[in-house]
């Protein structure tokens, strides 16, 4: 599985999941970033990088 496949599987995850209260996913494709905001005001960035 290749870098944008995983960054889209784990978007899928975030957004479908019903044990995190997500308000909004906004990406950044071309940083490889994920930011995740939640409905209780708090933000989370996840980065992406290929081991």
């Amino acid at each position: 599985m290749d870098k944008n496949e995983f960054k889209d599987r784990l978007f899928d995850i975030l957004n479908d999941t019903d044990d995190l209260p997500v308000k909004d996913i906004v990406t950044e494709d071309r940083n490889d970033v994920l930011n995740i905001y939640l409905e209780d005001g708090r933000g989370y960035m996840i980065h992406v990088t290929e081991l």
